[in-house]
């Protein structure tokens, strides 16, 4: 029979880990291995809400607050990724809406039928004596796995029923792997904001939920030998996610338990697919080649990570601008007559506030922030934290639009009611609800009649002042498309969060029609079109730009 140590440098070798792999006789097996993926948990939330049951973990084990998900920040991909330890390219798992019958990207392997290889599967195939089950709240999760597998498979119908189930399958069974999802902090994400009072109060009450579980792992008098992983699938922007951002993209990743470091800040690169993986190694079990994640070793008492000429790329927070932004707004805004004063402030004990107000890139030599910035004309604020003469956080901007007094709206916009969307709609089958003027390409300023289930039309002349190449962005969420000239420019249909495309074309003088389509499902909602010309940064299109 394989020893354990053998079988660990076999692991080491297969998982390609960069991560040290000793022969030393360190045995970290375990018994019981509980996973807790709260939805929409971000660092933030950890740091900032009251979070007692999740400080005792954290000074009694290992964590990280840089952990990344997968892209897209949506939640079936990144749930997945957890419980199937590889990312959606070999998953195949891109959205919300996969099914196992109905899906474009088949999986790399077939571990459970249509199924890529899970934790649940593997668990089973190799000890199946263990005990092993799924709580979850969010009533999408069982799409991601054949639910058949798992010894215990049920739903609860909130995130309070989904603990108190929990803790009976704990304090009954003593399960040796058990999966928890909880579903009501993301909820908290799109309905009040990420951010929001109501967004911490909700990670407060999942971190009292966190408690439950850990002290029915006490009742159950399996303690001593189970580990503990809290985690999550995205963080969040506004009042969604589903872009590419740092808030959206970084997690928690707690780990508490028998043989594990306390109080030690992890310094590795871990990603969602590695909770499975460092799952899979605590309870002995071999994972399928097809697996990329690998087991978080410098978690665990006697393992350090090997020496690397690569830092890790830990970011301060960035720049605080005002006047503050709404839902995913940017900083700045757009302001009727003269001047406007904007403020930055740094979130971090240390480090300094450099900027730019002419669309360069702000750099260890650009202006020092010391005093609220005054301006009277359009311009794009862009500023950074810079320590040590080095840039220590990701670049925030804050796009400042001025019109004089009397200025007259030039873009005209229809509103409809959709049902249940899931793309555009074709709009010359619809009647609109209502129609008006703006100032800009833009929900931000126009009191919609409802949040969801809506769509828009915004037209508009476009000035081009010179010839040369412009840039078009479109952001949204939900799907956009951006027509030029009554051409299809940019295609960002679909039912996602803030997603930005971009398209580049040379342009001579004239005017140009430009027409706008979005629309909101449910959940966030956000428009964004900004231009960049052969002279200036990017920036909103401006109501000087609309003819």
């Amino acid at each position: 029979m394989m020893s354990n140590t053998l079988r660990y440098l076999v692991f080491c070798f297969l998982s390609l880990s960069l991560i040290h792999c000793s022969s030393s006789s360190n045995d970290h097996r375990v018994q019981h291995v509980i996973v807790i993926g709260i939805d929409g948990l971000s660092p933030d939330g950890v740091q900032k809400a009251s979070t007692p049951n999740l400080d005792i973990m954290i000074q009694n084990g290992a964590s990280s607050m840089h952990a990344r998900g997968v892209i897209p920040t949506s939640s079936s991909p990144n749930w997945a990724s957890m419980i199937m330890g590889a990312g959606p390219e070999q998953h195949g798992i891109t959205s919300n809406g996969w099914r196992a019958e109905q899906h474009i990207l088949p999986t790399s392997v077939s571990g459970d039928g249509a199924y890529f290889p899970t934790i649940f599967r593997i668990i089973q195939d190799q000890k199946p004596d263990y005990e092993v089950g799924t709580v979850y709240h969010w009533t999408g999760f069982h799409h991601l796995f054949n639910r058949q597998t798992p010894d215990y498979e049920i739903n609860g119908s909130s995130e309070d029923s989904t603990t108190i189930l929990a803790r009976d399958y704990i304090l009954s069974k003593k399960p040796n792997f058990l999966f928890v999802h909880i579903d009501h902090v993301d909820g908290a994400g799109h309905g009040q904001g990420h951010g929001s009072p109501a967004y911490y109060e909700s990670v407060t009450k999942a971190d009292s939920l966190i408690g439950r579980i850990r002290d029915a792992v006490k009742e159950a008098g399996i303690w001593e030998e189970s580990v503990i992983i809290v985690s999550s699938d995205h963080g969040g922007v506004g009042f969604g996610h589903g872009g590419e951002s740092l808030a959206e993209i970084e997690i928690p990743w707690i780990i508490e338990g028998k043989g594990i470091k306390k109080n030690h800040s992890l310094h590795s690169t871990i990603n969602t697919f590695d909770t499975p993986a460092t799952a899979a190694y605590l309870l002995g079990i071999q994972p399928p080649q097809a697996w990329i994640g690998r087991p978080v070793m410098e978690s665990f008492i006697g393992e350090t990570i090997q020496k690397s000429p690569y830092s890790p790329n830990h970011f301060a927070l960035a720049p605080v601008i005002s006047p503050d932004p709404v839902g995913n707004e940017p900083p700045g805004g757009l302001f009727v007559g003269g001047p406007v004063t904007i403020t930055i402030e740094n979130p971090n004990d240390t480090g300094s506030i450099f900027y730019t107000i002419d669309g360069s890139t702000p750099s260890p030599q650009s202006t020092r922030y010391s005093q609220p910035i005054e301006l009277d004309k359009s311009a794009v604020v862009r500023t950074v934290i810079v320590e040590n003469n080095a840039v220590r956080s990701e670049e925030r901007q804050a796009y400042v639009r001025m019109i004089e007094n009397g200025a007259q709206a030039k873009v005209d916009y229809q509103l409809y009611y959709l049902e249940n969307p899931v793309e555009l709609p074709d709009f010359n089958l619809l009647e609109p609800v209502s129609s008006g003027k703006s100032y800009e390409i833009s929900i931000d300023d126009i009191e919609l009649p409802r949040e969801e289930n809506i769509g828009m039309i915004f037209s508009s002349v476009l000035t081009i002042p010179e010839t040369g190449e412009y840039t078009f962005y479109l952001a949204s969420d939900d799907g956009s498309k951006l027509f030029l000239n009554n051409n299809l420019l940019i295609d960002n249909d679909g039912d996602h969060g803030v997603i930005e495309k971009a398209e580049s074309l040379e342009l001579a003088p004239g005017t140009y029609p430009i027409k706008v389509e979005w629309f909101n499902g449910g959940g966030g909602k956000w428009l964004g079109v900004f231009m960049k010309g052969p002279n200036g940064g990017k920036q909103l299109i401006e109501h000087s730009n609309f003819n």
